[in-house]
């Protein structure tokens, strides 16, 4: 196996740093990486056979950028002033010295490529552009491809990555991409709009998070880096949540898979269940969350334009829109999937202590997660919907069938998007 030459001192150091452990540390288990787990291709589902009378016509698919390395060096910068500062007035144990030494390892090999694709982020989109060109060859023969993305690099990265697979099967495509700020209200909604954007950094939710960790993620993992601590367990529960948001982006970034070297399975799996909490607080629709239903409403309404227009469209095969793809982050997929009411994706609970047993973050929005939407069209016009969500064959939403009429699909999701009759979040 190649390995990256710039990843070679991390590995070195890794291997130093854990070897004394090497006998007796495990991998943990990479579903508890939350939002930061690869995709799962050993789950994709082989596309089911296409019914008699029905020819594809048109996709439509929404997807988050691929695996990446840490978003920015602040991942680190609140465990490194902690450290740093025990480090100089000796409170550091063995534990805690070897755990700087792990992060100045990861400064060091991600230096230039904070936030960027990593190895593995481009391969999936080279498994995913390709699988996609193999399941339709028919209808991606020829055609126009219209996508559009966010402003931020991973995400161009991965459009134009799964672009190239794409289109080196299928060359007489016309690929026409649009990534920037003019995109922000569809696929940077999070942001976008000012209510919405002020409840992610300081809503009601925060105070339930807060709870949550005090009850249940342990201090003990980042209180074994200190050989003497003065602080509140607090403090120690929230290193213990920064140290945790570093190791698991390890997988992501082409590292070596964080392992019980700094938390035991179940420390690790406390940490995740709280991360996993979070993203459901601050990004789908829930009790605590009155805006963000309605500042995913217009991407709803953007494929479903843009699907009619493609259905309805009497250009030749050749100059039709075949595909419209839209890039974004796990931000612009969660609530989406939750209006949308995909299968698994929408859980509207007051219980958080059940959440892990039905709303799983990994299985939502991993690195390179998507929705796949094949429309078909029968002799007398009537058009039809296939969905895969994450490579699996889903229906459209619980009790819906397999294959649905688009109308129906249309019909289903304008109503649940009314039926969210709370505050609108304010565009910028």
């Amino acid at each position: 196996m190649k390995t990256n030459s710039l990843l070679l001192p991390l590995f070195l150091l890794l291997s130093v740093v854990t070897a004394t452990h090497a006998a007796t540390d495990a991998t943990l288990p990479p579903e508890l990486d939350g939002s930061m787990m690869p995709y799962d291709f050993s789950k994709v589902d082989s596309f089911p056979e296409i019914p008699d009378g029905l020819e594809p016509v048109h996709i439509s698919y929404v997807a988050r950028h691929g695996a990446r390395y840490l978003s920015s060096p602040k991942k680190i910068e609140k465990i490194y002033s902690v450290l740093n500062e025990a480090n100089a007035e000796r409170r550091l144990s063995d534990e805690g010295e070897a755990f700087l030494k792990y992060l100045d390892a990861v400064a060091d090999s991600t230096d230039g490529r904070w936030g960027l694709l990593s190895p593995v982020g481009i391969e999936e989109q080279k498994r995913l552009g390709t699988d996609m060109a193999r399941m339709f060859p028919a209808l991606l023969n020829r055609g126009k491809v219209k996508e559009i993305s966010t402003f931020v690099p991973r995400v161009i990265m991965t459009m134009y990555e799964f672009n190239h697979w794409l289109e080196l099967k299928h060359q007489d495509l016309e690929i026409y991409t649009s990534s920037g700020h003019q995109n922000d209200s569809l696929l940077y909604s999070f942001d976008t709009f000012s209510n919405y954007r002020d409840f992610r950094d300081s809503g009601e939710w925060k105070e339930v998070y807060d709870d949550y960790v005090a009850r249940h993620v342990s201090p003990e993992p980042a209180r074994r880096l200190f050989s003497e601590f003065d602080g509140k367990d607090k403090k120690l529960r929230d290193l213990t949540m920064e140290m945790y948001g570093v190791l698991q982006g390890n997988r992501a970034a082409g590292f070596q898979a964080p392992s019980t070297r700094w938390f035991t399975v179940e420390e690790y799996r406390q940490c995740y269940n709280a991360s996993n909490l979070k993203h459901y607080l601050r990004n789908t629709p829930n009790p605590l969350d009155p805006y963000c239903a309605s500042a995913t409403a217009m991407l709803i309404k953007r494929i479903i334009s843009d699907a009619d227009q493609a259905l309805t469209s009497k250009e030749p095969a050749s100059e039709r829109n075949v595909f419209s793809g839209y890039f974004g982050h796990a931000e612009t997929l969660l609530p989406l999937f939750a209006v949308m009411n995909i299968p698994g994706c929408y859980y509207p609970m007051t219980n958080y202590e059940l959440l892990d047993s039905k709303w799983k973050l990994q299985d939502i929005t991993p690195l390179g997660a998507n929705l796949t939407l094949i429309f078909m069209r029968d002799s007398d016009g009537v058009a039809y919907v296939y969905l895969r969500h994450n490579g699996q064959n889903v229906p459209a939403y619980p009790g819906a069938p397999d294959l649905i009429k688009w109308s129906d699909l249309k019909a289903y999701w304008l109503q649940r998007i009314s039926s969210f009759s709370r505050p609108k979040a304010r565009l910028l």
